[in-house]
């Protein structure tokens, strides 16, 4: 956290003497305090567990917004947070560092760092007084390892007495970290633990927005073309023939086989749509949806994922609840299940070795099968400050990449119950 810490400071003090240039220039500041506590020992969503932590939800940013001239300005955020590569430290990042024209009020073209506009949330999602969830549901949300990206945006909008459309298409390169955990790991292979993959990434779409008063719909298509950094990505587990009945799944070139079949990059593309409806008696309807198709390999990010959300505003309170679901495809839980339940009697030999890789084959296949419902609420201190508070009830199926298995367990067939504070604020 202190490398982060004193990045994010030399960053604000380059933003302040950016600030003294010139009157207009504005210059603001973000962050959450979150408390997050479990009932469960093990680690949910890389953080949370019985004895409670600050990183699930915590950061600090700071905010430059400077207008250069009529129809030029350029924003800067820099963001002190966990870092996507390591769960043990926190990393300064540029989240947005862009220069924006914008000629009149329909056309707007963006490049530099941008955030990648996947979700309702995506590009606000670090600014926790935007919205009232005290986290947004994850299922969702964690379509890409970040939304960080670097390139352009062109939007146009059209705008009316009946309501707005807007149309943006962008593209731009992405780099950052998957991550896995090994609750076993394999001698000669990954160890035991969190293991972090560094993708780059390059992500294009189209994203059609319509709002009419304080309600939007959101519709989206997206294309990512992903290769792992110093490496190929793995295709599959061929299955070896091991006499009398008996046979393994090859996960590692170690292993006597056919060898493990592999590519350069995988494409995927996305559907998303996401809506924020408007409906009386100051009640909101939000839903989100998202379909990621993962071509060329079977692995767990190929899934689908959706919530949907009730909230209603009383005075200073707005108490909120929400039903969210994900699950991969169907190709990859069969070849999860095939793996992870392949097992040799302990009495043979090699037994012991063999089942710990079919283990760790099941691992780097980062399965999702999990359902959540949330009650919370937040309360405005201010307009500016919100405190929030929420239950989630998390249970798994057959297996769920955001739990952190023990050794010798598996994630699937599982509760968890979270229990989340925060203090959120923008000055």
């Amino acid at each position: 956290m202190t490398r982060g810490v004193r990045r994010l400071v030399g960053l604000l003090m380059a933003a302040v003497a950016g600030a003294a240039v010139g009157q207009d220039v504005r210059l603001s500041a973000f962050g959450t305090l979150g408390y997050a506590q479990s009932n469960r020992s093990w680690n949910y969503q890389r953080f949370i567990d019985d004895r409670g932590s600050l990183n699930r939800d915590s950061r600090l940013g700071v905010q430059l917004d400077a207008p250069l001239a009529p129809a030029w300005s350029f924003m800067m955020q820099a963001l002190a947070s966990p870092a996507v590569d390591s769960d043990s430290r926190w990393d300064a990042t540029l989240p947005w560092a862009f220069l924006a024209w914008r000629p009149d009020n329909n056309l707007l073209l963006r490049a530099g760092v941008l955030r990648l506009p996947l979700q309702l949330y995506s590009e606000n999602h670090e600014v926790g007084t935007t919205y009232s969830f005290a986290r947004l549901p994850v299922e969702v949300y964690s379509l890409t390892p970040t939304a960080d990206m670097r390139g352009v945006s062109v939007s146009h909008s059209w705008l009316g007495e009946q309501g707005d459309l807007d149309l943006e298409g962008y593209v731009g390169h992405v780099d950052s970290s998957w991550r896995f955990y090994s609750r076993d790991g394999m001698p000669g292979g990954r160890d035991r633990g969190a293991v972090f993959v560094d993708i780059h990434g390059v992500y294009s779409g189209l994203i059609l927005t319509a709002r009419q008063g304080d309600s939007r719909l959101r519709l989206g298509m997206h294309r990512g073309v992903v290769s792992r950094r110093g490496g190929a990505i793995v295709a599959g587990y061929p299955w070896v023939p091991a006499g009398g009945g008996l046979g393994y799944y090859q996960v590692s070139n170690a292993q006597p086989g056919p060898g493990v079949p592999t590519v350069d990059h995988i494409v995927n593309y996305s559907l998303t749509a996401g809506a924020e409806v408007a409906l009386p008696a100051d009640f909101m309807l939000i839903g989100e949806a998202a379909r990621r198709k993962v071509q060329d390999v079977t692995i767990g990010t190929d899934s689908w994922a959706a919530y949907l959300a009730l909230q209603r505003r009383i005075g200073a309170w707005t108490p909120y609840t929400y039903i969210a679901r994900i699950r991969s495809s169907q190709a990859s839980r069969r070849l999860y299940a095939a793996i992870d339940g392949n097992r040799w009697p302990d009495a043979l030999p090699g037994a012991a070795l063999v089942n710990l890789s079919q283990r760790s084959g099941a691992d780097g296949l980062g399965i999702y099968d999990q359902q959540s419902v949330a009650v919370g609420t937040a309360y405005a201190l201010t307009p500016n400050q919100l405190l929030k508070a929420e239950w989630l009830h998390s249970r798994i199926g057959l297996a769920s990449d955001f739990v952190d298995t023990p050794t010798g367990e598996r994630s699937g067939g599982r509760s968890v119950d979270v229990l989340s504070v925060s203090y959120s604020f923008v000055f």
